[in-house]
């Protein structure tokens, strides 16, 4: 059973197709990520490491940026991405 979905291999993130607990492991299309924290199903989660301001890839596109670092296997949401149609930034 997939449990996540990577649909370009420029994604950084991975659509959570179930709920993922701390500690659960993910291997799946030759990649093994351990989940960091809870994770709800239709949420996204960190498959590369990202460093502040790098871009947000989500199937191939940019859909925004993060404002702090964060880890294979975090969960990437408002915490710690802007979008870029919500942001004012110029990064």
């Amino acid at each position: 059973m997939r449990k996540i979905l990577i649909l370009d291999p420029r994604d950084n993130i991975a659509v959570c197709l179930v709920d993922l607990n701390e500690g659960d492991v993910i291997e799946q299309d030759d990649i093994s990520i351990k989940v960091l924290n809870r994770i709800p199903r239709g949420h996204k989660i960190a498959s590369r490491p990202i460093n502040k301001n790098d871009g947000i890839i989500k199937y191939g596109e940019r859909m925004g940026h993060a404002v702090a670092p964060i880890a294979v296997g975090e969960h990437v949401h408002v915490h710690n991405i802007l979008g870029d149609r919500l942001s004012s930034e110029q990064v």
